[in-house]
């Protein structure tokens, strides 16, 4: 299934779609920047060690093409590495808009839509799509993207259209065979998505999206042992995808593994450093190995790069109060409930927290933030 994230390609392989496009840039110019910043970039082998030169480098070379697509891209890569995420998603705009090279102009928009879903921006993330519909306009892979974003805005009516959209185009597209069985999923419809997972897998046995779906099942069903299967099953199958080390990771820590969940989800986060929920994952797991200085960091570069969502302030919230800062964890959980879509259900952990809080710092019960 193709995630919310850029392709593996872009990110692992640092800005080599370029080099692959042997007319772009247009300009002899254009052409020589980019070039050296490619062999520059061979210096930076992980995603967190693109520095302030490199990326002046790629600046360089897309404002000399400011309308070709790997040259922007490139540019957009070195900024997302260096986690500037805000100018990154400006340039993934940009080259998602240029006038050439559609699949780069795609897989720009991919991210783009990726980076404003963290940032629970939907309106952002649309726009995101849109330029992916324009940039494959006869494609399945566009109704696939549409379809994850409206998963990640928990409308399962619009993904199940996006992705029947996709199917049309596609039958065989694992992707959109992954959009539907989760939507069918969220609706309540279990036997489906099984059998819709299912048929993902045949279509793309390498796969691990199809097998996460399978453990997303089990989940529900309340089948641990089946839900760890497809998730082993899933990091086998895809030793480079985030999603599979997260999903591993989590079930592993539910089960009191915490070495084999910390080494999960930290080889997530070194496959995408900037997911929000691998480093919120990873942040409970150091938490609960009492190592809260290293989980703040986590739940602050979580809070940092989805600024929207509200459970890194949960989390922060909890660390505080253990810490005995029951100033700090009050005002987290404050930015939790602001920020959370519904008012937490009745016996959800924050009221309890909320009211320790406010005891320890003798607050009048009458002002709790709750009321």
């Amino acid at each position: 299934m193709r995630k919310l994230t850029l392709a593996a390609a872009l990110l692992a392989g640092w800005a080599q779609a370029a080099r692959a496009q042997a007319a772009a840039p247009a300009s002899e110019h254009a052409r020589r920047l980019l070039d050296e910043a490619l062999v520059a970039s061979g210096a930076a082998p992980r995603a967190i060690d693109a520095g302030p030169d490199l990326v002046a480098r790629f600046k360089l070379a897309a404002q000399a093409a400011p309308r070709s697509a790997p040259a922007l891209l490139d540019y957009a890569v070195a900024l997302d590495r260096a986690a500037n995420l805000e100018r990154a998603e400006a340039a993934y705009l940009a080259a998602a808009s240029a006038a050439d090279f559609p699949e780069l102009r795609f897989a720009a928009a991919e991210r783009a839509a990726s980076l404003a879903v963290d940032r629970g921006d939907a309106d952002a993330a649309r726009a995101a799509v849109a330029l992916a519909h324009a940039a494959l306009p006869d494609a399945a892979a566009p109704f696939v993207l549409q379809g994850q974003v409206a998963l990640a805005l928990r409308d399962s009516a619009a993904a199940q259209s996006a992705a029947r959209s996709a199917l049309v185009r596609d039958p065989q597209d694992a992707g959109a065979l992954c959009v539907l069985a989760r939507a069918h999923l969220a609706q309540g419809n279990v036997g489906v998505a099984k059998l819709l997972a299912a048929r993902a897998a045949k279509a793309d046995p390498e796969d691990a999206e199809p097998l996460l779906v399978q453990a997303e099942i089990a989940r529900g069903a309340g089948d641990p042992a089946a839900e760890l299967a497809a998730a082993r099953a899933a990091v086998e199958t895809d030793g480079d995808s985030a999603r599979a080390a997260l999903a591993l990771g989590r079930t592993l820590f539910e089960r009191g593994l915490a070495v084999g969940a910390l080494e999960q989800l930290s080889r997530a986060a070194e496959l995408s450093p900037h997911a929000p929920a691998i480093r919120v994952a990873l942040g409970t797991v150091l938490a609960a190995n009492g190592q809260k200085a290293q989980a703040v960091e986590q739940f602050l570069l979580a809070a940092k790069r989805a600024p929207g969502w509200p459970e890194p302030h949960l989390e922060l919230a909890r660390v505080k109060e253990l810490d005995g800062d029951a100033k700090t964890a009050l005002a987290e959980a404050k930015v939790f409930l602001r920020l959370s879509s519904k008012a937490p259900p009745p016996g959800h952990p924050i009221h309890a927290l909320v009211q320790r809080c406010e005891e320890a710092l003798r607050t009048p019960a009458q002002a709790s933030v709750v009321q």
